[in-house]
């Protein structure tokens, strides 16, 4: 049995949001929850939040979080707040938390590391928040060589409002930067997880003929990759980087052992993250294999919505009566939507009047497809679980 509620603070004073939001979910559980999945918006200290949120924490409740772009609540989305659900498990559900520290060059190591300590629990998922600021294509990698690549891992990236300065973990009391933490679920939980990003390819299909590093893409076609991204932009151009968020590269092909997402003609959703001027290179937020065959894409915000409607529609109808929903959504489509961020949200919470949810806007997202869970950037996935 898993019991959840959650809760939202919006306040500026950090540890002051802390404290509020310690006491409000304690009020509307009416006791002392067994684990905490705590959200931070980016432009507060998340250690100065868990100064007030930790104050009276009982030790047994147990916490794990990160800091966001914006956060997921009752009500939607929302910014500048502390989002909170507390948990309580009964009936054989048991929860465990884990954590792996200075990612940064190390990434698959770390995932094998944090693979390990999640392995003895026994978990029958895990709900991954890693730092957004580093490759998490590895880190997942390694998870899955001592996991299994079907092992089912559910989440998304920290991190801060905007400025990719500096992101925060959080297990328990310690607040990290630069590594990530997990939840792990085991006894009789079920999970049904899905992805859908709504942008659809154009143009041409090009090979990446020279990358560094996994993710700086230097050459497509022979030609500069900057180059070629700028011509499609063609009058946008004098946006970058901003306008990087309304079209991001598509891989098509290239991958072996990856399937798509049901119903996309593109595999894997790459967003431009920076660009190297002086080599005219882009740099993505995730791995680009040498010889990835990718597409341009574009999307109305119609199409973003829909996406994120027929994935909701999707979960609903695999588990009607789910205990609790976890949504993980890039914050680049919060840019791309405005005003009408709200909306993505809007049919899926409709279909899950009276269960408890949560999440938050991150710098990627990991979700299953077809049972291998992958980092996707610019898509909206998210997590039904019940027991």
């Amino acid at each position: 049995m898993i019991e959840a509620k959650t809760i939202s603070i919006q306040h500026d004073d950090a540890r002051e949001a802390g404290a509020l939001a310690r006491g409000e979910l304690f009020d509307v559980l009416g006791k002392a929850p067994d684990f905490v999945l705590l959200f931070v918006a980016g432009h507060l200290d998340a250690a100065v939040v868990m100064e007030g949120f930790g104050r009276d924490l009982p030790a047994r409740t147990r916490v794990v979080g990160c800091s966001t772009f914006a956060e997921i609540g009752e009500e939607g989305g929302l910014t500048r707040s502390v989002t909170a659900m507390g948990l309580c498990f009964g009936g054989g559900v048991e929860a465990e938390g884990f954590l792996v520290e200075n990612l940064a060059g190390r990434e698959r190591e770390a995932g094998r590391s944090l693979g390990e300590q999640a392995k003895a629990f026994g978990p029958k998922l895990l709900v991954l928040l890693a730092d957004g600021l580093v490759n998490t294509d590895r880190l997942v990698l390694g998870m899955q060589d001592v996991l299994g690549s079907t092992f089912p891992i559910v989440g998304g990236m920290a991190i801060d409002d905007g400025r990719f300065e500096r992101a925060y973990e959080i297990l328990d009391r310690r607040v990290i930067s630069g590594g990530a933490v997990a939840l792990g679920l085991r006894g009789p939980v079920e999970l049904v997880a899905g992805a859908k990003s709504g942008w659809v390819p154009i143009g041409a299909t090009h090979t990446c003929t020279r990358v560094e590093n996994g993710n700086v893409v230097l050459e497509i076609d022979g030609r500069p990759a900057l180059d070629l991204y700028l011509e499609y932009l063609g009058p946008r151009a004098g946006e970058m980087p901003s306008v990087s968020a309304d079209f991001p590269i598509g891989i098509v092909g290239g991958l072996d052992g990856v399937p798509r997402v049901e119903g996309e003609s593109i595999a894997l959703l790459r967003s431009v993250k920076g660009v190297d001027e002086a080599r005219r290179a882009l740099v993505f937020g995730g791995d680009i294999p040498e010889g990835a065959k990718i597409r341009m894409t574009r999307a109305t915000r119609d199409d973003v919505i829909r996406g994120a409607n027929e994935v909701g529609a999707k979960l609903v109808a695999s588990m009607p009566k789910p205990s609790l929903a976890l949504f993980f959504d890039c914050g680049g489509r919060k840019m791309v939507l405005g005003p009408r961020y709200r909306e993505e949200l809007g049919e899926t919470f409709a279909r899950l009047e009276g269960v408890p949810k949560v999440g938050f806007y991150c710098a990627g997202e990991f979700s299953p497809v077809d049972g291998v869970t992958m980092h996707h950037d610019e898509t909206f996935t998210m997590a039904l679980l019940r027991g």
